[in-house]
């Protein structure tokens, strides 16, 4: 009776399967290269509102663009 009350213990490194352990240190560097990644996206997204925005707004005005030009002749 006194079984029920008492808390599991977890098992020891050497009780554990190689596999689990290998297994999950293969999902912990996917999810380190997938936060990098997304880390990546966001500062690439934030450099492109900072720097990129205002050239398409004002490209009919500057001219500048391939239909604009014209050959002489």
């Amino acid at each position: 009776m006194s079984n029920l009350f008492k808390t599991p213990k977890m098992p020891a490194p050497a009780q554990v399967a190689p596999e689990v352990t290998a297994a999950q240190k293969r999902q912990e560097e996917r999810l380190e290269a997938q936060e990098e990644s997304q880390a990546r996206q966001m500062a690439a997204r934030r450099r492109a509102r900072r720097r990129g925005g205002g050239r398409m707004l004002m490209a009919n005005i500057r001219g500048g663009t391939a239909s604009d030009e014209t050959t002489l002749g």
